[in-house]
């Protein structure tokens, strides 16, 4: 069986936005994909945080517990296009610990709920949170079609640079780590 775009699944892994895409949306986008079977794909933006919000300006029905804590200055992250008025809290896991309303693939879950702020309040949520608006997500095929069409690099997911704080040098970094110059990279692809 051959590794083409079509064959593979990407749960779990980044997604690389190539130089010039043409999507502005998606530049110098790392994409923590957490889903991705034959009815479509869904994942995160790792590395876009938003303009200065924090969870205490964006979530007015802060519980107590989290509102009087650091938490309140959580960062908050532009997750994708889609649902933009959305929150989801991304966040590490251990995989035996996953709980009802959580999604995931490896060591990332997603969820909505507010149980996982107020865990981590009280010394008991994940190693590694993210707060994030919005996904991206694709319909069935149409991530493959972008993969062909050279819109995307794939690299394995280490859950430690789905949550790295130096969000400015993880497109660069992650680039590097596949060997390729980005002053060399191609915007274009062909067929061999």
């Amino acid at each position: 069986m051959s590794d083409t775009p079509t064959d593979i699944r990407l749960a779990g892994r980044f997604l690389i936005a190539m130089p010039g895409m043409g999507d502005s949306r998606f530049d110098r986008s790392v994409i923590y994909m957490l889903a991705h079977d034959d009815d479509g794909a869904m994942g995160f933006t790792v590395n876009h945080p938003t303009d200065g919000l924090t969870l205490g300006e964006i979530a007015s029905n802060l519980p107590d517990s989290v509102s009087q804590t650091g938490l309140r200055n959580l960062p908050v992250f532009v997750g994708g296009p889609v649902q933009p008025e959305s929150g989801f809290v991304l966040h590490s896991v251990d995989p035996d610990d996953v709980t009802e309303g959580q999604k995931n693939e490896g060591q990332v879950a997603v969820t909505q709920s507010l149980d996982i702020l107020v865990q981590a309040a009280g010394g008991k949520g994940p190693e590694y949170m993210r707060l994030v608006l919005g996904y991206a997500g694709w319909g069935p095929g149409q991530l493959e079609n972008e993969i062909q069409e050279n819109a995307w690099l794939i690299i394995e997911a280490d859950v430690k640079d789905v949550f790295d704080v130096d969000v400015e040098g993880l497109y660069k970094r992650l680039i590097a780590r596949l060997g390729i110059d980005l002053a060399k990279l191609s915007q274009s692809g062909g067929e061999a």
